[in-house]
C-alpha cells in the first residue's frame, strides 16, 4: 500500500499531536545513553552510539517508522493490542519501505504510550 493512501487526513492530524513528544523521547534516549535508567527501545549498543553521536540515524531520518507504527496502532490496535507474529505479517504487507530494517522502529511506535 502507498504511503500517500496509508494515512488517512485524521491519522497524519494525530500524528501532528504527538510527533513533538515523539521526537523528544527519541532525544532523550540519546541522552540517556549510558545511563541505567534509559529506556529500554530493543537497540543494541551500536545503534545507540550511532544516534548518540548524530550520526545519520536521527529521527528525522527514521519518522516514516515512527509515523506508519503509530497509525497501524491506530488502525489495528483494538484487535491487535500488542505486537504479534500475525501483526507483523500484515504490516510488513502495509509497509512502503525497507520493512526489514525500520521494523524495530515501527514497533517502538506501535508500542510507545503517550497521552493523547
Amino acid at each position: 500500500m502507498a504511503a500517500a493512501t496509508y494515512h488517512t487526513d485524521d491519522d497524519l492530524s494525530a500524528w501532528e499531536r504527538v510527533k513533538k513528544a515523539f521526537a523528544n523521547d527519541w532525544e532523550q534516549t540519546k541522552a540517556d545513553f549510558g545511563s541505567d535508567s534509559a529506556r529500554d527501545m530493543d537497540q543494541d549498543v551500536d545503534d545507540t552510539v550511532k544516534q548518540a553521536v548524530g550520526s545519520d540515524d536521527a529521527f528525522e531520518n527514521r519518522e516514516q517508522a515512527f509515523r506508519f507504527g503509530h497509525t497501524a496502532k491506530r488502525r489495528y490496535g483494538t484487535d491487535h493490542p500488542s505486537w504479534s507474529d500475525k501483526l507483523d505479517a500484515t504490516l510488513r504487507s502495509d509497509y512502503d519501505g525497507d520493512y526489514d530494517r525500520d521494523r524495530p522502529y515501527i514497533r517502538h511506535s506501535y508500542e510507545y504510550k503517550y497521552d493523547a
